[in-house]
């Protein structure tokens, strides 16, 4: 077991941990960023943002509804070919790029990269289980930037199979016929779209009496007219 020192050390890769670290290493600080292998750039990069926004540029090439919409067709409904392992293939290819422009991004500013879990063994004292032996390392301070992940109510029988959340999406089969989506949030109505486009058919739930109430009101109707 190593015992390194750092003037930073940073649990977690995503955004908040990325320019936290590099704004610290350009002001020549000894920098470190510790996260899991499979994790580094963070959520935005493995479950959130990025692969959001390419299944949704996968469904419109896939579909073609882009130039359905250009040349202004009516006609709706999916393409009954396209799988959950073709949308899967896609985000995997742009969540794996992105990685390594990340991770290039850190080593170019001098930034050491640790891939395990963190555990504080003492409040300058973090221990790093990867693959092989455990490693300590130590940092006068610490940025904690491990992000979020959905909400999970205990009484609510996720099985990764026929109720899952969004992180499990691309773990899917294949497509349902039909889908509930719970919560008219930015995150549910992403999600609601996609999948109606592939002609799934999708009932939207949510408790709140209107969507995306921080929205202008126009434009709220016209996405619940549609």
């Amino acid at each position: 077991m190593s015992n390194q020192l750092f003037d930073l050390i940073v649990i977690g890769s995503g955004p908040a941990g990325q320019k936290g670290a590099i704004c610290a290493a350009k002001l020549r600080k000894r920098v470190a960023v510790i996260d899991r292998t499979l994790m580094i750039g963070g959520g935005c990069v493995h479950t959130g943002t990025i692969p959001s926004k390419s299944i949704r540029e996968a469904i419109f090439q896939l579909t073609g509804i882009a130039v359905k919409t250009f040349f202004r067709h009516s006609n709706r409904g999916g393409n009954g070919n396209i799988s959950v392992q073709d949308l899967s293939f896609r985000v995997g290819s742009i969540v794996a790029r992105e990685t390594e422009v990340i991770r290039a991004q850190l080593k170019r500013n001098g930034i050491t990269i640790f891939q395990g879990t963190a555990h504080f063994a003492d409040p300058h004292t973090i221990e790093v289980q990867g693959e092989g032996e455990k490693i300590a390392i130590r940092g006068e301070h610490i940025l904690i930037a491990c992000g979020t992940r959905p909400a999970r109510n205990p009484d609510i029988p996720f099985d990764g199979k026929r109720i899952v959340d969004t992180d499990e999406f691309t773990g899917l089969g294949g497509l349902p016929p039909d889908l509930i989506v719970v919560g008219a949030g930015v995150v549910g109505l992403e999600y609601a779209s996609f999948l109606a486009a592939l002609g799934v058919e999708v009932t939207l739930i949510d408790q709140r009496p209107v969507m995306l109430d921080f929205l202008d009101r126009e434009i709220v109707e016209a996405l619940a007219y549609h």
